[in-house]
């Protein structure tokens, strides 16, 4: 049976084929977590087997094999499992499921046309080579987090249709409510050579605030859902892990921790038992196991213990666990103790609003982050609830908290006032009514619903625009989040007037 896939899904396969025409035979897709990068795949495949092609399904993980087995059953595809040992052994089927480990053997390479390289940031030395050596093979590669260096060397294009906060504004993603909770301290830590912190050092460490951990989960819980929810952990090390379950379990609540120590029997276990809506089982621990490719729905709460230096595709993909939407799913929670929400505060909202267009984006991995100064947390978290803002607020919308102006910010002359800009010099003057950007961006929002008469897609769309035009940076906020107000006549005018510059460029352009 034919997928049906969401309108930017469809539009991913259109540029894919555009790729293709264009000569790329090696292609990724950029697309968030919980996007549904799976459909894509299946749809892709579906197109082959239409044709009576042969296709591979990659997966960096033995653990995932059963679960996107399972997704290709209910899409009615038919297909074989390349596996020592496991029981869906059928070379004869057109479309198989395999771990890289096992790419190359069993006779997978004859008569293959595509290959869906899953998780496609982990470059196993297997796969790469086994892409590289089959140069005819159309080969799309699947990811939220295209960091990895070397990408570019594998793959000549990136096809990245939406962004995060584009399918949050759509509906196709939960917005997360997240508190800068009592972080493990970091500083001075000894350090890997990767870059990132010593596992013993994050050890230590994340066991001092243990106890935090599970108090503040117990007080958020309470207040936002008046009671335990469904909740994903990422602590710092295994050992890390066994404690917090232990605290966990004592305060009278089910946690379980997923490792290299289970077998594989009982990691399937306790995954199938946490993904049932009535779990039996309240909280799901790992250090990094349940970051890639796991899929629970109805989580509606994320704890952060893995502090990480350098990866900010690790921390987005923590976070992305607990972002898929689910019935009566409003918003999920994460509450950060590893200190990775400030750490890559500006790269995780830059990626999230503007996504990624290229494949020379390895520094985002391999770049230490500075450790936010205290001026710097001031400016992010509300002083009323902990829960995390983004700069340019005001004031809190979660408690009403509203944060103090800043008297050197801004230096008022008589009729208008000057921003400094970065460098001290004083910038040209700007009008009194455009001082406070979060207001004016309500009153742009406003305006641009008039104009297109509701239509709240081409608004937003118009909005951001106007807002760019006048402040040369997008604004912090989707439409959906803030409350629209009315421009006063001077913002209609300036709005206007850019309009008009911008139509005698084109024009112009077009002479």
């Amino acid at each position: 049976m034919a997928l049906e896939l969401r309108p930017y899904q469809a539009n991913s396969i259109e540029a894919l084929r555009d790729g293709i025409r264009a000569g790329h035979k090696r292609q990724i897709v950029c697309a968030p977590t919980g996007s549904g990068k799976t459909e894509i795949a299946m749809a892709l495949i579906q197109e082959a087997l239409a044709k009576f092609s042969k296709t591979a399904f990659i997966c960096d993980r033995i653990a995932i094999l059963d679960q996107t087995s399972e997704r290709f059953d209910r899409n009615g595809i038919a297909h074989g499992i390349i596996q020592a040992g496991h029981w869906r052994w059928r070379p004869y089927e057109r479309a198989q499921i395999c771990s890289a480990q096992t790419l190359a053997r069993r006779g997978v390479v004859e008569g293959l046309k595509l290959i869906i390289v899953d998780e496609a940031h982990t470059c196993y030395r297997s796969t790469v080579q086994f892409i590289l050596a089959h140069p005819d093979i159309v080969t799309i590669g699947l990811t939220a987090t295209p960091f990895t260096k070397g990408l570019g060397e594998i793959y000549s294009n990136i096809v990245n249709i939406t962004t995060t906060n584009e399918l949050i504004a759509a509906g196709y993603l939960a917005p997360l409510r997240i508190y800068a909770a009592k972080a493990i301290d970091m500083r001075g830590a000894k350090i890997k050579s990767t870059g990132e912190w010593e596992e013993a050092e994050m050890e230590k460490r994340g066991l001092e605030i243990v106890g935090d951990v599970v108090t503040e989960w117990s007080k958020r819980t309470n207040e936002l859902f008046s009671g335990p929810v469904k909740t994903i952990v990422f602590s710092a090390t295994v050992a890390h892990g066994e404690e917090l379950c232990r605290q966990w379990q004592v305060a009278g609540h089910n946690f379980q921790q997923v490792s290299y120590k289970d077998n594989d029997k009982e990691r399937a276990a306790l995954i199938e038992e946490f993904r049932k809506p009535d779990s039996e089982i309240t909280g799901l621990i790992s250090c990094e196991a349940l970051a890639k490719g796991f899929d629970v729905s109805d989580i509606r709460f994320g704890v952060s213990c893995r502090p990480y230096r350098k990866s900010l595709s690790g921390h987005i993909q923590q976070v992305g666990r607990a972002m898929r939407i689910f019935p009566g799913k409003e918003f999920a929670v994460w509450n950060d103790h590893s200190g990775n929400i400030l750490r890559f505060y500006n790269d995780t909202t830059t990626f999230f609003e503007e996504g990624l267009r290229g494949l020379k984006e390895d520094h985002l991995d391999s770049t230490a982050r500075k450790e936010p100064e205290e001026k710097e947390r001031a400016q992010l978290i509300c002083g009323g609830c902990g829960v995390v803002l983004s700069p340019s607020a005001t004031s809190c919308l979660i408690c009403g908290w509203v944060r103090p102006r800043r008297a050197n910010e801004i230096e008022h002359l008589p009729g208008e006032m000057r921003e400094l800009s970065l460098n001290g010099k004083k910038a040209k003057p700007t009008p009194d009514w455009l001082a406070d950007k979060e207001l004016v961006w309500r009153q742009i929002c406003f305006h641009a619903l008039e104009r297109k008469q509701g239509n709240k897609e081409a608004a937003e769309r118009f909005a951001k625009a106007a807002y760019r035009n006048i402040y040369e940076a997008w604004p912090r906020h989707a439409m959906r989040n803030i409350e629209p107000c009315q421009p006063p006549l001077e913002l209609v005018s300036r709005i206007k007037a850019n309009l008009i510059r911008w139509a005698h460029r084109r024009n112009k352009a077009a002479a």
